[in-house]
C-alpha cells in the first residue's frame, strides 16, 4: 500500500513527530511505502494558513501518486480530500483552551477556539482515532465524532528498564508553555527542596534545578532510569509519551489528572497530584521516593498491560490496512 502521512512540521521535537516516527518505521516494516507531508514539503512558502496549503498539496501529490490511505495529525487534516482518511487527534484545542483560559491572554484563547474549529472541519468525513479517553472529551464537547480510541505507546527497544544506579534528581523533560506545562510548580518543587534535572527549552533559575536543555528523546532512557521520578505537573495533555517513557522504563511518574493521568488515578493514585495542591506534590514524591522499587515495578506494570506496544501496532496495522 502506498500511505501518506499529513502532519504538521516533520523534523520538529515533539509527541506528533515521535508518533509519526514510530507508526511510520511500523507500516515500513509491513512493506507499506509510507510519504510523509508537513510544513518542510511544500515547495515554497504559503500565502495561507498552513494547515490549508498542506492539505492542498496532499492533494496535488494524491492526483500524481493516488494514495491508498492517508493519516493526518490533528487539524492537519483541514483541506486534506480522500476517500480512505484517518484523522488522529493528540490532543484538542478545546480542551485546552478551557484548562487554562484563565491563565493566559484572552487572544490566546480565542486563537485556541478557533483552531478547534479548524479540528472539526479536519475530522469531517473522516475516520477519528483519539489517543486517549481524556482527549476525547474536548472532541465531543464540540461534536466530533470519535469512532476509536488507541491508546499510545512507545518503542520498548529504545525505552526499556535496566540495572542502574538511582541518582537524588527527579526528570522533568518539558516543553511548551508556561503555564500549561506546570513550570510554575516545577519552581515551588525546586523551592521547596526537590532536586530537578530539567531537559526543556525554558530554563528555570534554581540551584535545585539543573537546566540540560532540549535533548533528543531516544537519548532519554539512561536518565529515566537514573531518575528519582518523572515529574510532569502539565495542565493539559492529550496522551502524553514521556509519561510512557518513563512508565517503560521502570521509572515512577508524579503527573496531574489529565492525559493519561486520567486513567492512571484510577489505578495507581499515588502517581497523580492536584495541580493546585503543592503540599500534595511534596508528599506524594516522598512516598513513591522512599519506596521506589515498589513505585518503579507498579509504573512498568501498568505500561505493559494499559500500553502494550504490541496491542498499539495490532491496533493501528488493523485499521490503516482495513479502512
Amino acid at each position: 500500500m502506498k500511505i501518506a502521512i499529513v502532519t504538521n512540521k516533520i523534523n520538529s521535537v515533539g509527541g506528533v513527530q515521535i508518533f509519526t516516527r514510530d507508526i511510520s518505521k511500523i507500516l515500513r516494516e509491513r512493506k507499506h511505502r509510507v510519504t510523509i507531508i508537513g510544513e518542510e514539503s511544500l515547495p515554497k512558502k504559503p500565502q495561507k494558513n498552513l494547515e490549508e496549503a498542506i492539505g492542498e498539496y496532499f492533494n496535488y501529490l494524491h492526483k500524481k501518486n493516488n494514495y491508498d490511505v492517508v493519516l493526518c495529525n490533528g487539524e492537519m487534516g483541514y483541506a486534506v480530500d480522500h476517500p480512505k482518511a484517518i484523522n488522529v487527534f493528540h490532543g484538542n484545542y478545546y480542551g485546552y483552551a478551557k484548562a487554562v483560559e484563565n491563565l493566559v491572554p484572552e487572544e490566546v484563547t480565542k486563537n485556541r477556539l478557533e483552531k478547534a474549529k479548524m479540528q472539526k472541519i479536519s475530522a469531517k468525513g473522516k475516520y477519528v482515532v483519539t489517543v486517549s479517553r481524556f482527549a476525547t472529551q474536548g472532541l465531543k464537547d464540540i461534536g466530533i465524532h470519535v469512532d476509536k480510541i488507541i491508546n499510545n505507546s512507545v518503542d520498548t527497544k529504545i525505552f526499556y528498564p535496566k540495572n542502574s544506579n538511582v541518582s537524588d534528581l527527579a526528570i522533568a523533560p518539558i516543553r511548551g508553555r508556561y503555564y500549561e506545562k506546570g513550570f510554575d510548580i516545577l519552581e515551588k518543587l525546586a523551592e521547596a527542596g526537590i532536586k530537578i534535572k530539567l531537559f526543556s527549552d525554558k530554563k528555570i533559575e534554581s540551584p535545585n534545578i539543573q537546566y540540560m536543555g532540549l535533548k533528543d528523546n531516544k537519548k532519554l532512557n539512561k536518565e529515566y532510569n537514573q531518575s528519582q521520578l518523572l515529574l510532569q505537573p502539565t495542565r493539559f495533555e492529550g496522551g502524553s509519551l514521556i509519561t510512557l517513557e518513563a512508565m517503560a522504563c521502570g521509572c515512577p511518574i508524579l503527573t496531574t489528572a489529565v492525559g493519561y493521568g486520567y486513567d492512571i488515578k484510577e489505578i495507581i493514585p499515588n502517581f497523580v497530584a492536584d495541580i493546585n495542591n503543592i503540599n500534595e506534590w511534596l508528599a506524594k514524591y516522598m512516598l513513591i521516593t522512599n519506596d521506589r522499587t515498589k513505585y518503579s515495578k507498579e509504573a512498568l506494570d501498568y505500561f505493559r498491560e494499559f500500553h502494550n506496544p504490541e496491542k498499539f501496532k495490532s491496533e493501528w496495522i488493523s485499521i490503516i490496512e482495513g479502512i
